[in-house]
């Protein structure tokens, strides 16, 4: 079954859990992701996880906040690699 495609940019903050003055980092991720559900973004892990390898952070050191979601719009659909 083919899954649409989406244009998202996601604006985050990270903050460190163990320094005392938690300086933030703030920036903007542009990717791709298969739902246009705000709350099913938010709570990806995948997404989180690749947020702090670009910052070139840990994923328990961190406390990663989106602060903003802009689905752009619909870039296509998945391929059906297996037919049913």
């Amino acid at each position: 079954m083919k899954k649409p495609i989406f244009r998202t940019f996601i604006s985050y903050e990270i903050k460190n859990k163990k320094a005392v003055t938690r300086r933030t980092i703030v920036g903007t991720l542009d990717t791709f992701t298969l739902t246009s559900n705000v709350d099913e973004i938010k709570n990806d892990k995948e997404l989180i996880d690749r947020i702090c390898y670009i910052n070139k952070k840990q994923p328990s050191g961190v406390d990663v906040l989106i602060t903003g979601i802009d689905i752009e719009n619909q870039y296509g659909e998945t391929t059906d690699r297996f037919e049913e």
